[in-house]
């Protein structure tokens, strides 16, 4: 009893002992705690006591990107192809632009983009379903095609530039889902992989299309799917060896990162839907591709590896993710 009264007293005096430490730091106007490269802020003081993470470091981490990026494309050749003149969206105002990457989250800075600068009505926001015709019209006012090409030369020299990068494996699944039951311009993907289940098992009467399915087609190599900017790796989409973008943010952190965009937009919540942020989702998507085979596995891989090493150059914390969502272990992918 004496022993547990005797901690109590000491947590307690050390308790009171950090405030007044913190409380007279905080009013004598003193900002860090140490001196040169081991100063510390209150504020990283405060996160190493609490256990809060690290606040984010967007020009540090802007930086390491730029490095990275700089390295991998040192004897690229890149001129940036199509479909890049499409995909670059530009706000002369602010001087800045961004890569429009399907099935990365590509519509809600789109609208917040496009809302904010008047080339979309705000009621295009309340309706359930999106504008397309809006939509279009918007992206053709605003891209690269049919511009100017001492715009474009502007743009890509001197605005600030940035992309919403995703995961390869979680995009392709993504894609599927969407462009495979949802979307009716697409209704020739079902179309074609019904045609192709039926010429490889017979099954006349067959109308369900899961994942598997899918990526028997999509390894059957077809040039009309693998062509589509949906299912186009982001470097051909972006061109980041011709392009130096100044950012690339993560699908996986799309809130944070879409406010880090907003502040360069001018805009506010206001002209995004609440459900933009619960639509990106950092759930990867491990239990399609359980669905199949290790060789379809390693293929898909195969497919993505260029992307994937990319993707890891940029953000190091997801090495190695590829391993798990695919169930491989043995690869030879570059990690540094």
């Amino acid at each position: 009893m004496i022993a547990r009264s005797r901690r109590c007293y000491i947590y307690v005096a050390c308790t009171l002992l950090l405030t007044m430490v913190v409380y007279a730091l905080f009013h004598s106007g003193i900002n860090q705690v140490g001196t040169g490269e081991q100063a510390l802020s209150l504020a990283e003081l405060s996160g190493a006591l609490l256990g809060h993470e690290e606040e984010f470091d967007l020009e540090a981490v802007s930086k390491f990107q730029r490095e990275q990026v700089d390295a991998y494309c040192r004897n690229s050749n890149d001129t940036g192809a199509w479909p890049l003149d499409r995909l670059m969206i530009w706000n002369k105002e602010n001087k800045t632009a961004f890569c429009y990457v399907p099935k990365g989250g590509c519509i809600s800075l789109l609208l917040m983009f496009m809302t904010k600068k008047g080339y979309m009505p705000m009621s295009v926001l309340k309706k359930k379903g999106y504008d397309w015709p809006a939509i279009e019209g918007a992206i053709s006012r605003t891209n690269f095609e049919a511009k100017d090409q001492s715009l474009k030369r502007e743009v890509i020299d001197s605005y600030y530039k940035f992309i919403m990068y995703r995961n390869p494996l979680d995009r392709l699944v993504s894609a599927y889902k969407d462009k495979t039951f949802n979307d009716v311009e697409y209704s020739w993907i079902k179309t074609s992989i019904l045609s192709l289940k039926r010429r490889k098992d017979g099954a006349s009467n067959s109308s369900e299309v899961n994942f598997l399915d899918f990526v028997e087609y999509f390894l059957s190599r077809p040039v009309m799917l693998l062509g589509d900017v949906h299912f186009l790796p982001i470097q051909r989409l972006c061109h980041p060896c011709y392009v130096r973008y100044d950012y690339y943010g993560n699908f996986d952190s799309f809130e944070r990162d879409v406010h880090i965009l907003m502040d360069r937009f001018g805009a506010s919540d206001k002209y995004l839907r609440p459900s933009y942020y619960s639509n990106a989702s950092t759930t990867h998507y491990e239990d399609y591709y359980k669905l199949l085979s290790e060789d379809q596995r390693r293929s898909i891989f195969n497919y993505y590896k260029e992307e994937l090493e990319f993707y890891y150059l940029l953000f190091p914390k997801e090495r190695g993710i590829h391993k798990s969502i695919l169930n491989i272990s043995d690869d030879n992918i570059r990690m540094n």
